[in-house]
């Protein structure tokens, strides 16, 4: 379960200038359109119709990764997909020399959700699951539910059971000057042996490699980092927006039983969570078993 970190969002607004009109004409005052939403920290696009869902992905991650969701909902849903600045060949923008990514994320996020008409879900995977739980701490985060796929509120439980904020800066830093200090081609090598654990399909598999290597390794190094000593874990009761959180099931996932309790235990302070898990399926539970990931996210969606 080495996979958060291994594989895997401010704002510009300008501002309003009334027009004014003469003395000697009849002429009604407009302001002019709001500016379409911006971010240093990630950009979206929309597609389809009806309730507002926002797609966020994981580490190193690119947008692609919920196209078949995309796909299968857009005729029911109105999709918006994040794409995070430095992953997956996008430019770091904002992201660059940054030493608080997913909190920057979270936040921008949260205003750029706040500006659609309705109340919108928030779907994360991975370390966008960490950042949809910050943005639903956000008092002024106006969301109808959030969705968190496969990640807990401290990843490092996995590492280490007793695993504290204090005792996992060092390795936090330690990993990220790893990261660092590889050549491309060691970078390359590892995240491929990383990655088979992760997700089943060797087309997949090669994605989420091209998605690893072409981003920005000081981007990802740094959000790495940052999951590592993120813990949410007295947090998630003050989380009052229906919760679902799907995980992935697998015999090929080491001490799975144990998982499986981290899941049950840290997750059952929430006031409204429920929890799904998909059999079948790895860390890229939408890769691994798109059907059965559907089902589970219309399913939280319709509640």
């Amino acid at each position: 379960m080495r996979h958060l970190f291994i594989a895997g969002f401010s704002l510009v607004l300008a501002s309003i200038v009334a027009c004014t009109p003469s003395s000697d004409q009849d002429v009604s005052e407009t302001a002019p359109a709001a500016p379409p939403f911006e971010s240093p920290y990630f950009t979206v696009a929309v597609t389809g119709s009806g309730p507002d869902v926002v797609l966020v992905p994981g580490l190193a991650s690119s947008s692609a990764v919920w196209d078949e969701t995309v796909d299968a909902l857009s005729d029911r849903f109105t999709l918006h997909t994040v794409q995070v600045s430095g992953f997956a060949s996008a430019p770091a923008r904002g992201n660059a020399d940054n030493e608080n990514v997913l909190d920057d994320l979270a936040a921008d996020l949260v205003t750029y959700t706040n500006t659609l008409e309705q109340s919108p879900a928030l779907v994360g995977h991975s370390l966008g699951g960490l950042v949809t739980l910050k943005a639903a701490l956000n008092t002024e985060a106006e969301l109808s539910r959030i969705v968190v796929v496969d990640v807990l509120p401290f990843f490092s439980v996995l590492m280490d059971e007793a695993a504290t904020t204090e005792s996992m800066a060092p390795v936090a830093a330690f990993m990220k000057a790893t990261l660092l200090s590889q050549s491309d081609d060691v970078f390359a090598l590892r995240q491929s042996e990383a990655l088979a654990a992760l997700v089943k399909d060797d087309t997949d598999l090669q994605s989420a490699l091209n998605w690893s290597v072409e981003s920005d390794r000081a981007v990802v190094a740094q959000a790495m980092s940052e999951v590592l000593v993120t813990d949410l874990r007295d947090e998630v009761s003050a989380i009052e927006i229906p919760t679902t959180i799907i995980y992935a099931r697998d015999d090929a996932i080491p001490n799975m039983a144990s998982v499986e309790q981290f899941y049950q235990t840290l997750y059952a302070p929430l006031s409204d969570g429920s929890l799904v898990a998909i059999d079948g399926a790895l860390h890229f539970v939408m890769l691994d078993q798109p059907k059965a990931f559907l089902g589970a996210l219309e399913s939280a969606l319709s509640e």
